[in-house]
């Protein structure tokens, strides 16, 4: 497993959320991104870390980081916010990949990035396929620490904990 590279396909929200969790904290600057119109067709390429592959994915010692092709078909329409359109290699960190009923029967797609932006894509149908490509190299930086923000969250050894109430 530790030298697999995954190729998976999209076809519905439960396997958009498998991609959100392999992406989250993936990299890539807007130059990485396109809209084809023509194509109906949002394409971007990250660096993903390769968390699936530690032995204990709560300490990430060891991870390593493959670059990850991501592709959307059947694309209606994309909307943005968030970017500066003049700073193409500013690198952004996915967050999540959320999704919700759209106008027209259309679904919105929302990749959204740390620091607020966020790009919506506007589709009839989920049809997404994500692949690994490249070689798979030790993580260039550790990934992020994220900060739930639930109420009556305590540190506790080192490592957050939630009270029951």
């Amino acid at each position: 497993m530790r030298d697999r590279k995954l190729k998976l396909r999209a076809e519905d929200a439960e396997d958009l959320a498998v991609f959100a969790a392999l992406l989250q904290d993936a990299r890539a600057p807007l130059s990485e991104m396109v809209y084809q119109p023509e194509a109906r067709r949002f394409a971007g390429v990250f660096r993903r870390y390769r968390r699936e592959c530690l032995a204990d994915p709560e300490r990430c010692e060891g991870v390593t980081e493959v670059e990850t092709a991501v592709v959307f078909e059947d694309i209606a329409r994309v909307r943005h916010r968030g970017f500066e359109a003049v700073d193409l290699t500013r690198v952004h960190r996915l967050l999540t990949i959320a999704t919700h009923p759209g106008r027209d029967h259309l679904l919105h797609i929302h990749l959204v990035f740390e620091g607020g932006a966020e790009i919506q894509l506007c589709t009839g149908t989920i049809r997404a396929r994500l692949e690994d490509f490249g070689e798979i190299v030790p993580a260039r930086e550790p990934p992020p620490a994220h900060d739930l923000g639930l109420p009556g969250e305590e540190e506790r050894g080192g490592a957050a904990v939630a009270e029951d109430r």
